[in-house]
This record gives C-alpha cells, structure tokens and sequence, in this order.
C-alpha cells in the first residue's frame, strides 16, 4: 500500500516486509522479505539497502506495536518520517493513553487494568496489538493474563478517521467504517473499511476537537488514525494508530506527498480526493490452500500472494478495492469481487 502510493508519487522505492507480495516486488527496485518485524532480523535487512542504495527516507507501516526496539533501530540509521519511538510509544502504553483521554476529557469505554469481577459486558484485549489480532468478549478464561487489560464492550458501529498533522495543527482526510470478521477465537478481527461520509455534523466536530487535544497533547506528525465506537449519536475513542493506516489507499497519491510534507517541514498542504464511496476488503482463507500456477489476478486485487504457496486458514489470501456511488453498491461489489477471487483460487 505505502509503496505503491510512494511511487504514484514520482519516487523509487525499496521494501522491507513481512510477506513480499508479487505486486509489492514489482513496485520495488528491491523488496527483502523478513521473517518479523523483530530487531534480529531487520538489522541485515537495513544492512543491506543501506549498503546498495542512496536512501532518502523511510516510512514504517504497521506491526511495529510489538517491536519498538526495531523502531528506534530505523530512527538511528535512516530518516524515518513519521512519529518518533517516543510518542509511538506515550500513544501505545495503554494506562498512559487511557489516564491523557481522562484527562483531555475525551470519552472511553470504561476501561481497567484489572480483573472484572462480572465476565459479562466486557472485552480483553492486549496490551500490545493491532488488527484485532488477541481482542475477545472477556469469559472468565483471562485471569492470570498480565499483557492485557479489559474494557467495556459497546455494541456499536466501529469507526476511524484518517488525519495528517504537523504537530499542533491538522487535517481531517475522512472518516470510514471499519469491517471485521470472527477467525477462530478471535472475535474481532480487523477485515476491511469503506469510506463513512454520513457521519454526524455534530460528531464530527467533537471528533474534531478531540483530534485537535490528541495532536497537540502527543506532538503526533504525518499520517495517523484515531479509531472510535459510535453509539447512539455517542462516541467513544479506542486508540491512536500513530501511523499511516489502512484506510490512506481509498486516496490518490496526493497523501503521501501530505505526509513527506508534514514530517519534513510541517507544511500542511494537501487536497483530499474522495468523491465517491470506496472500500478496501481482505479476502481471508477459509480452508488451507496452495496458490495455483497462472492465476490472473484483476487490476481491483492487491497483496497479491506467490505462486505455489501455502495459505492456512484464517490467513489473508490478498486484498480487493471497490468504489460507488452508494455504501450499499460499494458493499455489493466487495461480495461480488471476494466470490470472484475464491473462484480463482480453487
């Protein structure tokens, strides 16, 4: 994703990643594939296109909420353009996080750092986490789990919002809805978004403001994202993604060239294209599966896995893009689309 908007941009592009899809490796001048995001094996990775090519900068993606020693591993060797580990870190320490919306006044689930005594009505959820990956309807089950903490569950529509900063100041790209599936025993598993225009007046203001206490309290910069629950015309923050987000690829390239802006010299300057409903879905494997020879991916597919591999369960197949004129259509073609693709597979 982050790629291939650097080089919709007018940039050259190197990757590091995790899986190394084929349209990631055709985007790149070089894309090495690590086993993690772990310092061990990022350490040779930076090594060896520090070694090759003349970097201007690096921008991370997500996965890093579990290794903040590689994060400020890439701040020491690269020009990284995006939050320091720092405030990466102040947004990611939950009590931390949790005690600043208190104190900003800004409305959260009821949230604790210890055992319930009722299991019914709350969620437990990881201290450390993205995706959903770990967050499930608390049973009993968790107690002597020290790396979560538990918050109470709201039966509401699950949201984002995209904004781009400079430190003090904003811009609110667009607020989206986000899709999720149940995996295994993952109750909540992040699958998708699809663009949410016929968000509140009124919501979005205090969204606004609250965004505005967020950006200056943590000094957060460049693209980021605040998820929330909506409920009854009521809305609740759940966390800060300090970090480009899924939802940037509903967007044109002028985003990116929005966060370079914003890191480097806090200019704020961009034009926000999104004149229709658009939705990104992952297409997860239902059984395990091993991709077939000369498959003929479409243009709306992304992620685009190898030939040959294995896939289990559960596990992502690849991406697909839809757009309309109404959410209803955008979701009819997201079904449509995901259909198509297993199609393909079997």
């Amino acid at each position: 994703m982050i790629a291939q908007m650097i080089v919709n941009a007018g940039y050259s592009v190197v990757v590091i990643d995790c899986f190394s899809d084929t349209d990631t490796q055709a985007l790149a001048l070089e894309c090495i594939k690590v086993n993690s995001l772990a310092l061990e094996h990022i350490k040779p990775a930076v090594s060896i296109l520090t070694s090759r090519y003349k970097l201007s900068f690096a921008i991370t993606g997500s996965g890093f909420e579990r290794y903040l020693s590689s994060l400020k591993y890439l701040y020491q060797k690269l020009k990284v353009l995006g939050n320091p580990p720092n405030v990466f870190f102040s947004v990611q320490n939950k009590t931390h996080f949790f005690s600043t919306l208190k104190w900003l006044k800004i409305s959260y689930p009821e949230t604790s750092f210890q055992i319930p005594k009722l299991n019914e009505g709350w969620l437990v959820k990881p201290m450390k986490g993205e995706g959903g990956v770990g967050v499930k309807k608390f049973k009993g089950s968790n107690r002597n789990n020290n790396n979560c903490y538990w918050q109470r569950y709201i039966n509401g529509i699950p949201l984002s919002a995209l904004f781009i900063a400079n430190g003090f100041s904003f811009i609110i790209c667009g607020f989206h809805k986000q899709l999720v599936v149940s995996i295994n025993d993952n109750e909540f598993i992040f699958s998708g978004l699809i663009s949410y225009p016929e968000l509140d007046g009124e919501i979005k203001m205090r969204l606004n403001n609250w965004v505005s206490s967020l950006v200056n309290e943590f000094g957060l910069i460049g693209l980021n994202s605040v998820d929330f629950i909506l409920e009854n015309n009521q809305c609740y923050v759940l966390e800060v993604n300090p970090r480009p987000s899924a939802s940037m690829q509903l967007y044109d390239a002028n985003l990116i060239i929005g966060h370079i802006n914003s890191c480097l010299n806090k200019l704020l300057d961009i034009t926000i294209n999104l004149k229709e409903y658009c939705a990104y879905q992952i297409v997860f494997a239902e059984t395990n599966l091993i991709i077939k020879k000369n498959i003929q991916w479409p243009k709306w597919t992304a992620d685009i896995p190898h030939e040959g591999v294995l896939i289990n369960t559960g596990m992502p197949i690849c991406s697909i893009i839809a757009r309309g004129k109404s959410e209803q259509q955008v979701l009819d073609k997201l079904l449509l689309k995901q259909q198509l693709v297993k199609k393909l597979i079997k």
